[in-house]
């Protein structure tokens, strides 16, 4: 078979026998090619707008068309009989249209949707530019098709400067511009994610475009209000140039590496390939998709990075271009425990959804992700961490964000088991301190998923019900008066329900206890990294037990404890390193103390028998909300010689003003050596 295609010469002898083929082929398909009568049609062909499609020197297609002004091929009509489809000869009639006319700098077609043409003028390398009512009763629609020629002659002045930009560039596919123009009523699974593309701070870092199959696939929407608003709403950005039909190297290569059963599953990849081959053609830094089939296929299949492009999710291109400056400065350290310590999360990794994922609320993996992914994308104002230990594991994920006065939490989750519960204690006391640190008043939880277990911490810790949980913090200090208290229990629900608020001028009993320094470092928290003999974890919980051979029994409850570190063979302290809430105490016998409490606690059954008196008993202390101090207290300091006039070897009651004084020293400056 002999395809060819040539101008048509009225002068030639054959002119008139060639006209009457074509208008013969144009009679025959005047149903999708319009009317136009005789007399115009050979007006159009005697100004050498007409092109014979040839098949074995037979007249099998022809291309009418205009140039109307100086930058424009305006194809009138593009048709070949049935016998000569499949041929290519209705591309190769296009073809030397543009050829002919090598100062054009666009072709342009109008076609109505429902001839279903659009195939045939996406093999072009045409989109849908805009489109118009249909003379047809039936309401028919024109959709105006468009392609930038000649690129290689240089491009319009408008690409031109998109692509000399010294800023990346990032191409967005169609479910990233559906995500940010579709109208809000319009449920999209992650538009949150994609929203913060449009953050006033990373516009001067990246410049935005799309391939003109986007505005195609724009005009597949069936609601014409939809489209007509989507279409205008995305002009501002650049639409690249393309080298279809002429060259379809990189979008064969990419299809012929795809497994035939995943293109069968998903469809849309074949034109997916035609967006990444543009952005890779104008020398694109990022294609943006949250299409998980295409990102699989490119880390894959395809092997884009070859090609020195990346296929990123709106909160991977957020991160990649967000200067160091624009992180939130608010860094978490260790969290109660020198095992455990905050990590930065950039990325929805594998292993997050399966610790942290609540069932209920999430019914799907993807819906974890999702919200996950959205956090990310803010991340000039969200922090996303993880608590891990040193092997690794993880035990807490949290996202938090500084608003003002509010430390606001949208997502926080703790290890699930026997310690989610601790854990998730810690993690509001931890991000209550947070807080304070940073000036806040208010924490406010609004995770949407919250589980049973970090609900009961919210409970147990005053926090409000309802869809935003919120905890009113009070000073780090304030006198009973101030606060207008009265008893003892009002003291301790203060403290509880504001912590880390620490009332002074209680009157509460107050006992100092000397501690040895291997057990501080063990139940305490002393000089993490030295923690050998505390079990994982230890310093999570809320409540723990001391045992001592001291023979006081206090009565009077709540009371205070200062912890005095004295010296053994690890190291000497002789200081007042941390206070505790003293809950309950028992002097029992050392065996049923063993039985009771040695699972909480630090001490190895024969230490605890150590510790008891002549009779064979121990006291128990049970003290909670411990937290270390920041300025410790030298036995040479004043505070400690005025309260403290001998040696510290068993647990002594202390006036409660010796407690006042301590805090004070916290915060006004005070000498602690």
């Amino acid at each position: 078979m002999n395809v060819d295609v040539v101008v048509w010469d009225p002068a030639s002898t054959d002119a008139e026998a060639q006209l009457n083929a074509v208008l013969a082929i144009h009679k025959a398909n005047r149903g999708t090619l319009g009317p136009m009568p005789d007399a115009a049609f050979c007006e159009r062909a005697r100004h050498q707008g007409l092109l014979l499609g040839l098949v074995d020197a037979s007249v099998s297609g022809y291309v009418l068309y205009d140039i109307p002004r100086s930058n424009l091929i305006k194809l009138v009509h593009v048709c070949v009989t049935d016998s000569a489809r499949g041929t290519g000869l209705a591309r190769d009639m296009v073809q030397l249209a543009i050829q002919l006319n090598p100062h054009r700098s666009e072709i342009a077609a109008s076609c109505r949707t429902d001839y279903g043409m659009d195939g045939f003028w996406r093999s072009l390398g045409m989109h849908v530019a805009s489109e118009r009512p249909g003379r047809a009763l039936s309401g028919s629609i024109l959709m105006n098709w468009v392609k930038r020629i000649h690129i290689d002659r240089g491009l319009d002045l408008l690409e031109s400067a998109f692509l000399d930009s010294s800023l990346p560039i990032a191409v967005l596919d169609t479910n990233i511009i559906n995500d940010l123009f579709l109208p809000p009523q319009i449920q999209r699974d992650h538009r949150d994610e994609t929203m913060e593309l449009l953050a006033d701070w990373l516009q001067p870092l990246v410049t935005f475009a799309v391939s003109g199959e986007v505005d195609t696939e724009i005009s597949q929407n069936q609601d014409r209000e939809i489209r007509t608003k989507v279409r205008a709403a995305t002009q501002h950005l650049t639409r690249l140039s393309t080298l279809r039909p002429s060259d379809r190297e990189l979008e064969d290569e990419w299809l012929d590496a795809t497994d035939p059963r995943t293109l069968a599953k998903d469809p849309s990849l074949r034109f997916d390939v035609l967006q990444l081959a543009d952005a890779v053609h104008a020398g694109a830094d990022y294609l943006v998709t949250n299409d998980s089939n295409v990102h699989l296929a490119a880390a894959t299949a395809w092997n884009v990075r070859e090609r020195s492009i990346r296929v990123v999710r709106p909160h991977e291109l957020i991160a990649a271009l967000s200067p160091e400056a624009f992180m939130s400065d608010f860094r978490s350290n260790l969290i109660d425990d020198g095992d455990l310590e905050w990590r930065e999360v950039t990325s929805a990794e594998p292993g997050l959804e399966p610790a942290f994922r609540v069932y209920d609320a999430e019914s799907r993996p993807n819906v974890f992700n999702q919200r996950l992914r959205a956090l990310l994308a803010k991340r000039r104002t969200t922090t996303v961490q993880k608590l891990v230990d040193k092997q690794g594991a993880l035990w807490a994920l949290a996202a938090f964000e500084l608003d003002g006065d509010t430390l606001r939490l949208p997502m926080i989750r703790a290890i699930r088991g026997e310690r989610g519960s601790t854990v998730a204690f810690q993690l509001l006391r931890h991000f209550r301190r947070s807080a304070v640190e940073h000036h806040a008043i208010r924490v406010e939880i609004c995770e949407t998923a919250i589980s049973d277990t970090l609900d009961a911490a919210l409970k147990a810790d005053g926090f409000t019900d309802g869809a935003k949980r919120i905890a009113e913090l009070g000073p780090e200090t304030a006198t009973i008066q101030e606060l207008g208290l009265s008893s003892s229990a009002e003291v301790a629900l203060a403290e509880r329900y504001k912590w880390p608020l620490v009332v002074r001028d209680a009157g509460l009993p107050t006992f100092l206890i000397p501690i040895q320094p291997r057990w501080g470092t063990n139940l305490l928290g002393l000089n993490d990294g030295l923690i050998s003999l505390r079990r994982r974890g230890l310093g999570l919980s809320r409540e723990l037990v001391y045992f001592s051979g001291s023979r006081i029994e206090p009565k009077e409850l709540p009371a205070r404890i200062l912890w005095y570190a004295t010296a053994d063979k690890t190291a000497t302290t002789r200081k007042i390193v941390a206070r505790s809430v003293l809950v309950d105490s028992a002097r029992i016998s050392a065996e049923e103390a063993v039985r009771r409490f040695n699972q909480i606690g630090v001490l190895r059954p024969s230490d605890i028998t150590g510790a008891a008196d002549r009779t064979g008993k121990v006291n128990v202390v049970r003290f909670q909300d411990t937290e270390l101090l920041r300025r410790q207290i030298s036995r040479r300091d004043e505070i400690f010689k005025r309260y403290v006039k001998d040696t510290v070897q068993i647990m002594k009651q202390v006036d409660p003003h010796m407690f006042d004084d301590v805090i004070a020293a916290q915060s006004d400056g005070r000498s602690t050596v």
